[in-house]
C-alpha cells in the first residue's frame, strides 16, 4: 500500500523561491513499511517565512489537495494603514504642502509667460513693494504740497482745502484741489473695479498698475522739465495737468494697495494708520514676537512716509521738482522688479485648479 506524506518544514537559509515545491515519498512494496518514518528527500520552502516589507501584502496559503496537485490561494492581504496624519486634505486648500518660489526667468517655466503672468502672488511678498510705494508717495506729496499748495494722495486734506477754496472763492486753489480730488477718485474707481475683474493679486494686473504709475510719472517729468512744454510748467496756465497725473497715479496705487490683503500699508492715508499703530495691542512687544507682524508693518509704513517726506522736501529745495519725480520713478521700477519675482500663492493656485 502506497502512502502520501507532506513535510512543510521551513528553511530560512534558502533564497526566496518563485513557486512552492514539495516532494512525495512513496513506499514501493510492503517491506518498506517496517520503517517508522518515510524518507524525505527535500523540504517545502514557504515564502511567508521570509520577512516582508511593511507595505508588501503578507500571503496566507490555503492548501487543497486534489489528486496530486496543490493550489495556493492568495486571498488575504495585510490591512492598509489608516494613519492619514501626514496627508494633505485636498478640501482644505488653505494649507500649502510645499514651499513655493517663483521660477525666474519666466521663459524657463513649464507653463511659460502665460503661467508667470497668471500667478496670484502672496500677500506677504507685497509688503516691501508697498513700503517702497509709501516711501515714493512721501517724496511726491512733499513736492506737490510745496508746488501746488495741495496734495496728490492725501485726499482728506484736499477735501478740507476744497471747501475752504469754495468759501474764499480762490479760483486757482479751487481748480488744483478739485482736479486732484476728481483725478484721484477716477483712478481709484477705474483701477479698483478692473482689479476685481482681472484678479486683485494677479501678477499681470499688479505689473500693469505699476506700469501705469510709471507712465504718469514719465509724463509729469516731461511737463516739469526745463525742456518740456512751456504751458505745463509750474505757475503757467496748464500746470494743473501735473497734479492731475500725480493724483491719477495715486488713486491707482492706493486702490491696488487696499486690495492686496495687506491692510496695514495703504500707501497714502496716515490718520487711520497712526490710530491703528498706537492702539495696537502688541505695540510694546519685541520685533520678533509672533504677534508683532501687523505692528511691524504699520510702523514700517509710517516711517517710510515720514522719511520719504523729509527726503522729498530736501530734494525739492536743492534739486527742484523735476529731479524729485525722476527719483520717485526709480523707486517705481524697483517695485516693478519685486512684483516680477514675487512667489505665487499655492492656496490660490490650488483653488483655481480644483
Amino acid at each position: 500500500m502506497n502512502t502520501l506524506y507532506l513535510a512543510p518544514t521551513v528553511s530560512p537559509s534558502d533564497s526566496v523561491p518563485t513557486s512552492t515545491t514539495a516532494l512525495f515519498a512513496t513506499a514501493s512494496d510492503s517491506s518498506t513499511m517496517s520503517s517508522p518514518l518515510p524518507t524525505i528527500h527535500r523540504s517545502l520552502t514557504c515564502p511567508s517565512a521570509i520577512p516582508l516589507p511593511f507595505s508588501h501584502p503578507t500571503p496566507v496559503f490555503k492548501y487543497d489537495d486534489v489528486g496530486m496537485s496543490r493550489t495556493a490561494n492568495h486571498t488575504w492581504q495585510e490591512p492598509q494603514s489608516t494613519d492619514n496624519s501626514g496627508a494633505i486634505n485636498e478640501k482644505n486648500i488653505d494649507v500649502p504642502d510645499t514651499s513655493v518660489a517663483v521660477v525666474w526667468p519666466p521663459w524657463k517655466r513649464r507653463d511659460g509667460w502665460s503661467g508667470w503672468m497668471g500667478d496670484t502672488v502672496t500677500a506677504d511678498s507685497l509688503v516691501w513693494s508697498l513700503i517702497i510705494q509709501a516711501f515714493s508717495t512721501g517724496i511726491l506729496d512733499a513736492t506737490t504740497s510745496l508746488d501746488f499748495s495741495t496734495f496728490a494722495s492725501n485726499q482728506t486734506g484736499n477735501t478740507i482745502l476744497l471747501t475752504v477754496a469754495i468759501v474764499r472763492l480762490s479760483g486757482h486753489l479751487l481748480l488744483l484741489t478739485g482736479v486732484s480730488l476728481a483725478s484721484f477718485l477716477g483712478g481709484a474707481l477705474v483701477f479698483g473695479h478692473l482689479g476685481h475683474l482681472f484678479g486683485l493679486r494677479r501678477r499681470a494686473w499688479l505689473l500693469t498698475n505699476v506700469f501705469f504709475q510709471i507712465v504718469c510719472l514719465t509724463l509729469a517729468a516731461i511737463f516739469l522739465s526745463p525742456s518740456g512744454p512751456a504751458a505745463t510748467r509750474l505757475g503757467n496756465k496748464h500746470d494743473w495737468t501735473i497734479i492731475m497725473l500725480f493724483a491719477m497715479m495715486s488713486g491707482a496705487q492706493v486702490a491696488a494697495a487696499r486690495q492686496a490683503s495687506v491692510q496695514e500699508i495703504p500707501t497714502a492715508p496716515m490718520t487711520s494708520s497712526y490710530v491703528d499703530l498706537v492702539g495696537d495691542r502688541y505695540l510694546f512687544v519685541g520685533f520678533t514676537h509672533k504677534k508683532a507682524g501687523a505692528r511691524n508693518r504699520r510702523l514700517g509704513y509710517v516711517l517710510a512716509m515720514i522719511t520719504g517726506s523729509f527726503i522729498g522736501a530736501i530734494m525739492h529745495k536743492y534739486a527742484g521738482s523735476w529731479a524729485v519725480v525722476v527719483v520717485a520713478m526709480g523707486f517705481k521700477f524697483a517695485v516693478l522688479f519685486l512684483m516680477s519675482v514675487a512667489p505665487a500663492d499655492p492656496r490660490k493656485e490650488r483653488s483655481q485648479s480644483v
